[in-house]
């Protein structure tokens, strides 16, 4: 038991302090695809078979590049570093597989998380995969895939100030102050279900959980499985809130808004991998396990 939760304080550690960098953008290095790979002559194959490309430019350069470049952002689980500086995680995973059933090399473009869009639409890559919920507001500005997960929103509360109960408790404490990550769904959420003054935003994760424990916040909200995890290695001073989840979000891969032949194919993926049961093992490791954290 004691060497259980010396493990899990070292992978709280490790996922906050990944969470909460704020990186400038810099185009990493082309990385190998993980996964297996289709055999030399089936690739070899479904390349021929494919006919000349016209209309959207991106699939096109795509096509005769033989590069993919995809931009990624820190968001635990979905993207974060390992002990060697290389990008991991659940998005990562997506990447890498999606540009490895295609046989093109994958360049991944790391940049902050206010920037994603930014850099789309500037034609800094080609794609974004990196953790981004599906909202009607974004698809404005960007094509949406067919999601790749379901995710929960939950909260995790300081046990002083909220002993027991769930949001109705929360909600009837004198001044309650409630962090969310700045600019992100999870925040808007908050503001849905709590007085809008109670939400405060927190420019990273790292510094909202040395907030929770010092009890400058009340609570924190975000996506799972870091709500769960903070209370689990802090069962002392944290709790996660009773009840269901304050939302549920859904997690697409973001396009610019003419890229409809990429997206084709790009839904034609997930619904493949969908079928394999490749989606579903890669989200039961990322989100229903803790093994991974060794690689931090």
């Amino acid at each position: 038991m004691h060497e259980r939760r010396n493990f899990l304080s070292r992978f709280a550690v490790a996922l906050v302090a990944f969470v909460g960098l704020a990186l400038a953008v810099t185009a990493a290095p082309a990385q190998t695809t993980a996964g297996a790979a289709a055999k030399p002559a089936a690739k070899a194959a479904a390349k021929a078979a494919r006919q000349p490309l016209t209309g959207t430019p991106t699939l096109v350069r795509i096509e005769r590049s033989g590069v993919l470049r995809v931009g990624i952002a820190i968001n635990a689980p979905f993207v974060m570093h390992d002990k060697q500086g290389q990008a991991i995680g659940y998005s990562v995973d997506l990447a890498r597989q999606f540009a490895a059933a295609m046989g093109w090399k994958l360049e991944l473009v790391e940049t902050s998380w206010p920037n994603l869009f930014s850099g789309l639409r500037s034609n800094q890559y080609d794609m974004i995969v990196s953790g981004l919920s599906i909202t009607p507001q974004r698809a404005l500005g960007v094509l949406f895939s067919d999601p790749v997960g379901e995710f929960d929103i939950r909260v995790v509360a300081n046990r002083d100030r909220l002993p027991a109960g769930g949001l109705a408790e929360l909600k009837q404490l004198a001044n309650p102050k409630v962090g969310a990550l700045e600019g992100s769904l999870t925040a808007d959420f908050a503001r849905r279900a709590l007085p809008a003054n109670a939400v405060v935003s927190v420019a990273t994760e790292s510094a909202a959980l040395a907030d929770l424990l010092a009890g400058k916040l009340d609570a924190y909200v975000a996506e799972a499985p870091l709500p769960q995890v903070m209370a689990q290695v802090h069962d002392a001073r944290l709790r996660l809130l009773d009840g269901a989840p304050l939302a549920r979000t859904a997690h697409g891969i973001a396009l610019r808004i003419d890229d409809t032949a990429l997206l084709r194919v790009v839904d034609a993926w997930i619904v493949y991998e969908h079928a394999s049961g490749w989606l579903a093992a890669r989200h039961d490791y990322w989100f229903k396990g803790t093994g991974w954290a060794e690689q931090l």
